[in-house]
């Protein structure tokens, strides 16, 4: 039973950091090419070709952003990228259809443009998502699945012998039980009952036939030793 739970709360874990992996990973690998555009970038000039702002056509907008290609000698593909940046650059690039751009060659789909405006919202909700990740996984590793209290049985008849199988039936406190025994002690046994469990047998002034490994039908009442 313990095993089986360590290995279902093992299970959880992985899950929980597999997923929260695929949550980071955009922002770590995003991280990771602003630092090598920093050590490797190259600088180029890159044409604009075109401009949005947020909210639309409004007098006063706060958010800018241009969309622009990088020159075909660093974009063979001559991708079109588009980046929100500070009013200034917004301005300049309107007016002169340029905007310098630092590219990591090889990847030029890694790349940014000057006065580029990082969004920390975006790792706000990932830094968010994980502590909820870790909040779910506390909470299911404190109050998950626990170890099942095995049940106690004082036997009311003496134990028969029965065809194979596994049984548990209950009337209030009283049960009915057929498995295999699995252990035999001094005045008591544990049978197994199927499903990964176990019923310890309390013989008291009755009686056990049945040998060891042997199916067996014990009637009895639980109690707490």
């Amino acid at each position: 039973m313990l095993s089986r739970l360590t290995s279902r709360h093992g299970v959880s874990v992985a899950l929980v950091v597999f997923v929260m992996v695929l949550i980071t990973f955009p922002v770590v690998w995003s991280a990771w090419n602003s630092w090598r555009l920093d050590v490797v970038g190259v600088e180029t000039t890159a044409e604009v070709t075109g401009t949005d702002t947020l909210p639309p056509s409004s007098p006063q907008p706060d958010r800018f952003f241009i969309r622009y290609h990088l020159p075909t000698d660093a974009d063979p593909q001559h991708s079109q990228y588009t980046a929100e940046v500070d009013e200034e650059t917004y301005e300049s690039a309107k007016a002169t259809d340029q905007v310098r751009a630092t590219y990591l060659p090889g990847n030029p789909g890694a790349n940014v443009v000057e006065g580029h405006v990082s969004n920390r919202i975006v790792l706000w909700l990932v830094l968010a998502a994980d502590l909820s990740m870790l909040g779910v996984l506390a909470l299911a590793l404190k109050f998950g699945d626990r170890p099942e209290q095995q049940l106690v049985l004082l036997a009311t008849e003496d134990v028969v012998r029965c065809k194979p199988g596994f049984a548990v039936e209950q009337d209030g406190l009283n049960y009915v039980v057929r498995g295999d025994i699995v252990s035999i002690g001094t005045g008591e046994f544990v049978i197994h009952v199927g499903a990964g469990r176990d019923v310890r047998v309390v013989l008291g002034e009755y009686r056990n036939p049945v040998g060891h490994q042997q199916p067996a039908e014990v009637r009895g009442r639980s109690f707490t030793p």
